[in-house]
């Protein structure tokens, strides 16, 4: 069985045997539907299975579909622990050091509940193993995310650092990214069971030489049950070199146990 398949049965296992817990559609995990997220991570104790589809409409280049799965748990007191894998179609064509197939470790710690003086900052850990297609090197990357609140509104900045171990030729060895972002809950104070969230981003190209990939994200995060969140995400790449993504679309699913 190879790795995506292994993250795949260990999800059909949470489903089966561990109790259930409650899944909340105002905290933010990356790529649930945008890159952006939030600096508190799942209850101690609580799992959550998320999966999506992801379409990307790139310019000189295939149009690729992906499909990430990941598992998060609650290892403990403000800590966030995490496996997943992405499977993509074109998968030869992936430019990005994180490849199709790649098993992905992550944790989260967060630090502070905000305060009214300050905001609530965590730190994230990634590790890309090198188990997909055409695919080098332990990939790590490091992210400081800050939340602040104003009124039922919730900002946040996400900036980190990748360190590519195994570059190719004209490849960066490491790349930055920024993401600034807002989330405000729609229907709010009738209902509340509706995210609305946006950010800008910009990362450092793949390539040595070129233009950073620039854009604008805007998506949905919706409680259809209390152990059941959905979400749709649209955006662009309206800067960057030539063979940047001027459309992408996400939709998933996040479940809790």
């Amino acid at each position: 069985m190879n790795i995506f398949g292994k993250v795949c049965a260990f999800s059909w296992i949470c489903l089966i045997v561990v109790p259930a817990w409650a899944v909340d559609h105002n905290n933010l995990d990356e790529g649930r539907p945008l890159r952006l997220e939030d600096a508190y991570p799942i209850a101690y104790g609580e799992i959550a299975v998320e999966a999506g589809a992801r379409v990307q409409h790139n310019r000189k280049a295939t149009d690729r579909f992906s499909s990430p799965l990941e598992v998060l748990y609650g290892a403990y007191w403000n800590l966030q622990v995490g496996l997943g894998s992405t499977l993509a179609t074109q998968p030869r064509t992936i430019d990005e050091s994180e490849k199709s197939g790649d098993l992905r470790t992550f944790a989260l710690y967060n630090f502070n509940q905000e305060t009214l003086v300050l905001p609530a900052f965590a730190a994230k850990v990634s590790v890309d193993f090198p188990s997909g297609i055409r695919s080098q090197g332990i990939d790590t990357a490091l992210k400081g995310i800050v939340t602040r609140s104003f009124g039922q509104s919730r900002g946040h900045l996400n900036v980190g650092y990748e360190f590519v171990g195994s570059a190719g030729g004209g490849e960066r060895n490491g790349r930055y990214e920024v993401v600034l972002g807002a989330q405000y809950p729609l229907g709010y104070p009738r209902s509340f069971d509706t995210t609305l969230v946006a950010d800008f981003f910009t990362e450092q190209s793949v390539h040595s030489g070129e233009s950073n990939p620039t854009g604008f994200e805007i998506g949905l995060r919706r409680q259809i049950a209390p152990l059941t969140v959905v979400d749709i995400g649209v955006g662009t790449e309206f800067a960057g070199p030539a063979e940047r993504t001027p459309f992408f679309a996400t939709v998933g699913v996040s479940v809790g146990f």
